[in-house]
This record gives structure tokens, sequence and C-alpha cells, in this order.
């Protein structure tokens, strides 16, 4: 085979190959799943929006989104003094795992509370709705409570990892918790 003709053969194969690649990568792109997308903004006002709730209904939606918050508050303080209970074992010589466990639980316990709470108060928002309101309702929960779980970013014991929020700064002085308070959560 002339030089031509390998340049030709060549050419035509890395033209096929190219094509195929391109092939692959829009098959790869169309055929993935797509992510639902999170709505943006409060929990609250995304729901007050999406159900078309009238003035007496915000009205009892308020009420119960301020006990819910204020309960979840008080929870959050119990987690922290759990999670604070959990963490004073480093401090100590030969912990057993049970004792490891039972103060994990504890912090378990408390959390699940949480979810109860949280489940209550979506039970008592879907009681007030009407039957159209409700159905909405039910497509939407999802939304709302991946709306409510990015409201505070997961944080270790130790604050926020480096580089992320907040990461990039050193410890503040004295031992003090720069901590600003959590958003509200709806």
């Amino acid at each position: 085979m002339n030089h031509t003709a390998k340049n030709k053969v060549l050419t035509w194969l890395v033209v096929i190959l190219l094509i195929a690649n391109a092939a692959t990568i829009t098959m790869f792109w169309l055929g993935k799943p797509k992510q639902p997308v999170q709505p943006k903004g409060q929990p609250k006002d995304f729901l007050i929006k999406e159900l078309k709730l009238d003035t007496n209904q915000q009205a009892q939606f308020e009420v119960l989104v301020k006990e819910h918050r204020a309960a979840v508050e008080q929870l959050r303080k119990k987690i922290k003094g759990a999670k604070d209970n959990l963490f004073d074992l480093l401090k100590e010589q030969n912990v057993s795992d049970s004792t490891k466990r039972n103060a994990a639980a504890a912090v378990s316990v408390i959390t699940e509370e949480i979810d109860l709470l949280t489940l209550n108060h979506f039970q008592k928002v879907r009681a007030f709705c009407n039957p159209e309101q409700q159905k909405k309702f039910d497509t939407i929960i999802h939304q709302v409570t991946g709306m409510m779980g990015q409201q505070r970013p997961p944080m270790g014991p130790g604050g926020p990892p480096p580089g992320g929020p907040g990461g990039d700064r050193p410890p503040p002085p004295n031992g003090q918790h720069g901590d600003k308070p959590p958003p509200p959560e709806e």
C-alpha cells in the first residue's frame, strides 16, 4: 500500500472513531436519568405557593411552623448535649464499646424524635388542606423535606470541613464557638 492510501485509511479510521466517541457520549448524556430540581427558597414559602393556601390556612400553617421550630430547636439543643457527652468519651481511657454505643444511641434517639415531630407536623399541615391541596401535597412533600435537609450543612464535631464555608478560618480564641445560629427549619 502506498503512502497516500495509508493516509486515507488512517484518516477514515480517525473520523469513524470520533463519530463513535461522539455517539457514545451523546447516548450517555441522553440516557442519564434526570435528577429532580430542588426548588429554592424556604420550605414554608414553597408550600404556601404550591398548595395555594388561603389566608386562614396560612394563619394555621404559621402557628404550626412556629410550634415545630420551637420544638425542633429544643431537641437540637439536646442533640448538642448528647454529642458533647459522646465526644467527651475521648478524654477517658479504656471506654467500653457498650458505653460508646449507649452514648451514640442517645444522639440517635433524639434525632428520631425530630423525625417523628416533623412527620406529625406535616400530618397536621396535610389535615387542613382540601382534597385537591392534599393531592398536590403528596406529590411535593419529598421536595419539601429535601429543602429542609439542605437548610443546614452537615457538620461533624469539629465544624465545617477545611475549605468549606468558614473552614478556612482559624478557630476562635479562648475556645469560643463562632457558630452562627442555624437558619430556620421552614
